[in-house]
């Protein structure tokens, strides 16, 4: 269905003179990533929204979203399954938000969230031999992370000191899944060149 909409929103484009023939693919991944992202955010909020749990919902888009953007890490094979492990991620991290209230102290979550953030500066965005991207691209992302990342950690200082202790958590359980999905994609890398270099 992504596709089929892709092809007829860039179709419309090329008929308009908006965009030309020889850009046609990079307009369609574009615009298929756009609606998978869009279908995923609204899914996520949707479900938050019915279950009670709109703002802890809207904390993991906004915590996850936007750095894991820029940082890259695993990505699934297709739309489908990113989709769904996406809104398997978010009942994961709302669900732990909410039991860190009651069996984590407050100064662990804050180390967990430090860690998670530590790990995104130093090792992302993540390069891929697979996908590699120019240097320009790589240096680009980096700023847009390390910006990112001074304002979610702003953000989770306000949010404590506000007293939304539960969202809060929810964010750092958000910031540690970007985390853990560059180191598995890292280490999925290191698979990738080591079967490449024993097959030559």
């Amino acid at each position: 269905m992504l596709q089929t909409v892709s092809k007829w929103v860039v179709k419309q484009l090329i008929i308009r003179g908006e965009i030309t023939e020889q850009r046609k693919a990079v307009y369609q991944y574009g615009c298929e990533l756009i609606l998978s992202t869009g279908l995923s955010v609204l899914w996520i909020l949707l479900a938050g929204g019915i279950t009670g749990r709109f703002l802890q919902a809207l904390s993991f888009v906004l915590f996850f979203m936007p750095v894991r953007t820029v940082s890259s890490g695993y990505h699934a094979p297709s739309y489908r399954k990113c989709f769904v492990l996406t809104a398997l991620l978010a009942l994961g991290c709302v669900s732990a938000g909410a039991l860190c209230g009651a069996y984590v102290p407050a100064w662990a979550v804050w180390c967990g969230f430090g860690a998670a953030q530590l790990t995104i500066w130093l090792r992302g965005p993540f390069r891929s031999h697979k996908h590699p991207l120019k240097e320009e691209v790589v240096i680009r992302n980096r700023q847009y992370m390390h910006r990112i990342q001074a304002v979610e950690v702003l953000a989770g200082a306000v949010l404590c000191l506000t007293g939304k202790q539960e969202i809060f958590n929810t964010a750092v359980m958000a910031t540690i899944t970007v985390a853990c999905m560059i180191v598995i994609a890292e280490k999925e890398e290191w698979n990738y060149v080591g079967n490449v270099s024993g097959a030559d």
